[in-house]
């Protein structure tokens, strides 16, 4: 439900028009879930919520100007945790993860799936790793960037299975996605890739983690092929520039606590392809915190490090 008059009339949202930085291109989880909450948000805070697409860069660039934003409350950011995480271990930054952003709230997680296109001769995942050692070098992946999440969860794969394959990054997961449908690449690894298995148009390989998909129940899992020491979740978050007023912050993370728990939300989101997941402010920043210091221990056992 809507956050009640009541509690909105304790006090009015600063500002009358609030700029959603998504820093991903068009027609990926991100970019849904962004405009899902840019929505919602406007409702329960009676303000006018604009999304700007600002791909590039892994999402730093739109992250960038985020930071830079004044921190009235008029713009924010739906960012992914790779952006804070993992980017910084790779190339320098313009800006600080954590000093220059305030963390409101995580609103959901994107489980990514292994998939292969169709072009490829494999029906499942025994099949592609076979055929993956016997043509080494031979395959493409693709990401939305260097750095995210998904590349990353692709690297540690790959070192895991012990096969080569070479990068192609993209602006956006619906390029990747394109691409895999097309055959310029061979598999990706992204949630993405969700919606164009459940249509059959790609071959459905894996599900990171130990959690089968609702969508997808037939598809094994990384726990089910014996593969225990890797997941492929990325979280989607709201935040802000630091030093945003404390009773801002606590506005907008009200309110998307309330959407949390809206089955007419929550709705959305599964078509989205994602799952709920709240995580209020001070406990999402000391979980990016904690994640920053895995990441990079990762990244230096893969070799994949600035």
């Amino acid at each position: 439900m809507l956050l009640s008059p009541q509690v909105l009339a304790q006090q009015a949202y600063p500002v009358d028009t609030v700029t959603m930085i998504v820093p991903y291109a068009s027609g990926g989880a991100g970019d849904i879930v962004g405009r899902l909450v840019a929505d919602d948000l406007g409702q329960r805070l009676g303000v006018t919520f604009v999304v700007e697409n600002l791909g590039g860069a892994s999402g730093t660039l739109g992250a960038e100007k985020a930071a830079r934003a004044p921190a009235d409350g008029s713009t924010l950011l739906l960012a992914g945790n790779a952006i804070f995480t993992t980017a910084p271990h790779l190339a320098e930054v313009p800006f600080d993860p954590f000093a220059d952003f305030t963390a409101i709230a995580n609103v959901s997680e994107a489980v990514r799936l292994l998939a292969a296109s169709k072009h490829l001769p494999v029906t499942n995942f025994q099949e592609f790793v076979t055929y993956a050692k016997e043509n080494p070098g031979a395959l493409n992946y693709g990401s939305v960037g260097v750095g995210s999440t998904g590349h990353v969860a692709t690297v540690d794969l790959l070192r895991v299975l012990e096969i080569e394959a070479t990068h192609i990054p993209y602006k956006g997961a619906a390029e990747v996605v394109q691409a895999l449908l097309s055959g310029d690449i061979q598999f990706m690894l992204d949630a993405a890739a969700v919606a164009q298995a459940k249509q059959d148009t790609v071959t459905a390989l894996a599900v990171p983690g130990a959690t089968p998909l609702a969508a997808l129940p037939d598809v094994p899992t990384y726990a089910d092929l014996g593969i225990t020491s890797m997941t492929g979740t990325g979280w989607q978050m709201v935040m802000g520039p630091a030093g945003m007023p404390p009773d801002v912050v606590a506005m907008i993370e009200a309110a998307l606590k309330a959407a949390s728990e809206d089955p007419a939300f929550l709705e959305k989101l599964a078509k989205a392809g994602v799952s709920p997941r709240f995580i209020a402010g001070p406990e999402l920043a000391a979980a990016l915190q904690e994640d920053f210091t895995k990441q990079g221990a990762l990244l230096a056992a893969i070799g994949v490090k600035k």
